[in-house]
Formats: structure tokens, C-alpha cells, sequence
């Protein structure tokens, strides 16, 4: 028994510091780099916006990231991007 309770223990502890070292690692990724206005990288920022504490950066990224969303329903590629940046910039924060 209880050469099962220390890898067991060490899998839980290794889970625990991928889970809370990802939202970071997510935006960190996203650092420097221009997005570019398509589905999948929004909803990437959507995903990181989810892993954020509840606040006004979050708030101005959710906002931001709809913006997004609506100006590529328009095809407006350079508007999308700029939303973006912004909701990026809030995701940083």
C-alpha cells in the first residue's frame, strides 16, 4: 500500500503545478507576437481569458475579444487585430 501513496502523491503534485503554471505560460505565448485575426486564435484568447481572476483586466478582455469577433464577422481584418491587441494587452495584466 504504501508504495503506491508516493508516486500516486508525486502525479497529483505535478498535475497541481502544470494546472497552475498554464494560464500564465498561455498569455506568455501570445507575448510579442502579433495574433492574427482568424476563429482559432480567438478562441485561444478565450481560453486564456477563462483562466483569469474576475476584475476589470478581464472584464476589458472579454469586452475586447467580442469586439474582435464582430469586426471579423465584417471582414474588417485591421479593426479584429487591433481588438485583439488590446484584449491581449488586458490578458498581461
Amino acid at each position: 500500500m504504501r508504495n503506491f501513496i508516493g508516486p500516486r502523491l508525486a502525479i497529483a503534485v505535478l498535475a497541481v503545478m502544470t494546472f497552475a503554471v498554464t494560464p500564465r505560460t498561455i498569455a506568455a505565448a501570445h507575448e510579442g507576437h502579433k495574433m492574427k485575426c482568424e476563429k482559432t486564435h480567438i478562441q485561444a484568447m478565450k481560453v486564456d481569458i477563462q483562466a483569469m481572476n474576475d476584475g476589470e483586466p478581464k472584464a476589458t478582455a472579454v469586452k475586447e475579444t467580442k469586439m474582435a469577433e464582430d469586426m471579423l464577422a465584417k471582414k474588417d481584418v485591421a479593426a479584429c487585430e487591433t481588438h485583439m491587441h488590446k484584449a491581449m494587452e488586458a490578458i498581461e495584466k
